[in-house]
């Protein structure tokens, strides 16, 4: 395969990124590459720095070096753990953050979503659950080429759950490339066909979920698989 033909299958490569804080180092010269239509698990203990990289990504943090190669930016969503809301109503959020899209496909979206008898409450009197799903459809909506997910399950119930992984699902089978972190490794599994691992800022280990999850090579990775 030549350099041209690799590059063309990755949607995203990134180059020794470096962030820190007050002195910190947060991540510490990260190299990654996202294959084009793949579902991408990122994965490591609270801190490792999994939100960080995401934003990174997604260029929402300058970077005190690296590089990011990416699609525009306006073809990329990401959809946080706690989710941005506006202050408008559930419709009028979903109309803001999909500017172009026409109203009986945004009804489709919120119907789907089972939240369409929601459509002219606060977006923000919503649940967590139904905020979360407005949150994903209004990123699904526009049809990204990238779409970063920050734990987008956590603290939900079954039913939610369910919905949120067919839309990735569904996303997946349309061609949306999916960077995703979780702490729940059946989701990983089920869901993951590459999977990077972070440990205190630093990308481990890096290689598809099958091997991933049955014969990781680095000894810090085989300890965060018996405790996840």
């Amino acid at each position: 395969m030549t350099s041209d033909q690799q590059t063309s299958e990755m949607i995203l490569s990134a180059r020794n990124i470096c962030l820190s804080r007050d002195g910190n180092r947060l991540l510490a010269s990260v190299s990654l590459d996202i294959r084009r239509g793949s579902i991408t698990f990122l994965l490591g203990y609270n801190g490792a720095g999994k939100t960080l990289l995401l934003s990174c990504l997604h260029g929402l943090l300058e970077l005190d070096s690296g590089t990011v190669n990416a699609p525009p930016r306006d073809r990329q969503k990401m959809v946080f753990q706690k989710p941005i809301i506006m202050r408008r109503t559930a419709a009028g959020h979903l109309r803001f953050v999909c500017p172009g899209v026409a109203e009986a496909e945004l009804a489709d979206w919120m119907k789907r979503a089972g939240i369409q008898d929601r459509m002219s409450v606060p977006a923000r009197t919503l649940s967590g659950g139904e905020q979360q799903k407005l949150a994903l459809i209004g990123a699904l909506a526009t049809k990204p080429d990238i779409l970063f997910l920050d734990e987008p399950t956590a603290h939900l119930d079954f039913a939610a759950i369910k919905f949120v992984e067919d839309m990735i699902r569904e996303a997946y089978a349309a061609g949306t490339t999916i960077v995703m972190t979780t702490h729940n490794r059946s989701q990983a599994e089920r869901l993951g066909q590459d999977v990077l691992f972070l440990d205190g800022g630093r990308l481990v280990e890096a290689a598809p979920a099958a091997i991933f999850f049955k014969t990781p090579r680095h000894a810090l990775t085989r300890q965060y698989l018996e405790h996840l």
